[in-house]
């Protein structure tokens, strides 16, 4: 009988130490700064949409579908912009003003959509796989695009850009981290935009300001007008010179630099 109340006595003991624990536990009070919420909004917003998107489209095929058919049909079109641009022709020459249709999604909507399906082509996708889908945008034309496609079509399209920028600067054993350069990026926006990136890298190499030094002795008599710069080189003569030629002569770099802006 006595081991029985010890028992029990231990029991209730072990109970009460278990709940005064339970009780001095303390949760800590979850704070977000406010960048922690744009990254959770920006993770969970484009699942949003994506269901939204679904919804209205899965409404609109069920409203909307058989309508579909039937102006494809009877106006012998392959698809419903066609239908579309022929009745609005229609219509309009018969005197009906006929309202300009406008997307439900916000501006910050599409280009969240856009930023989706941008992302969705090119993870896993090789160079090619991605190049033929902006042809296949391309081909639609940027007048009838949507404007969730054309958005996706822009950022496909500096991808690419980008993608054999990098290619290109491998192929001369240039680090890529060139194209986040300001002073090569500034440099390469005065020249001809058709020139490819090794022949602005090869002239920025070339023409790159070295350090300027201090005329000495009788070289200060030297910067007067006579100094037998052209006021305009052209991309042939101004690849004759060397970065010694611009150091012995500053006011040619200055001309070369000019010319530049013109080629």
């Amino acid at each position: 009988m006595e081991e029985k109340e010890n028992l029990v006595t231990d029991v209730t003991e072990n109970t009460e130490e278990t709940v005064e624990q339970t009780e001095e536990v303390v949760v800590p009070e979850l704070k977000y700064s406010e960048e922690d919420f744009n990254n959770k909004l920006d993770e969970v917003l484009p699942k949003k949409l994506a269901r939204r998107e679904a919804k209205i489209r899965k409404e609109y095929e069920k409203k909307y579908g058989q309508l579909e058919n039937v102006l494809k049909a009877g106006l012998n079109v392959d698809n419903i912009e066609e239908a579309t641009e022929q009745l609005t022709n229609f219509y309009t020459q018969r005197g009906a003003n006929i309202p300009t249709y406008h997307s439900e999604y916000s501006d910050r909507d599409l280009e969240i959509l856009a930023q989706g399906d941008y992302e969705d082509i090119i993870n896993g996708s090789t160079y090619k796989e991605v190049e033929d889908e902006a042809n296949r945008l391309a081909d639609i034309g940027l007048d009838n695009m949507t404007d969730r496609e054309r958005l996706t079509f822009n950022k496909l399209g500096k991808y690419l850009t980008e993608e054999k920028s990098k290619k290109e600067l491998a192929a001369m054993g240039v680090d890529e981290s060139l194209l986040k350069d300001e002073e090569f990026n500034e440099f390469s926006s005065k020249l001809n935009p058709n020139l490819s990136l090794k022949e602005k890298y090869e002239m920025y190499k070339k023409y790159k300001p070295m350090p300027k030094v201090e005329p000495i002795g009788s070289l200060k008599g030297n910067t007067g007008k006579e100094t037998g710069v052209k006021e305009f080189y052209t991309y042939e003569e101004a690849s004759q010179f060397t970065r010694e030629d611009f150091d012995k002569n500053p006011e040619l770099f200055k001309a070369v630099e000019r010319s530049m802006t013109k080629w």
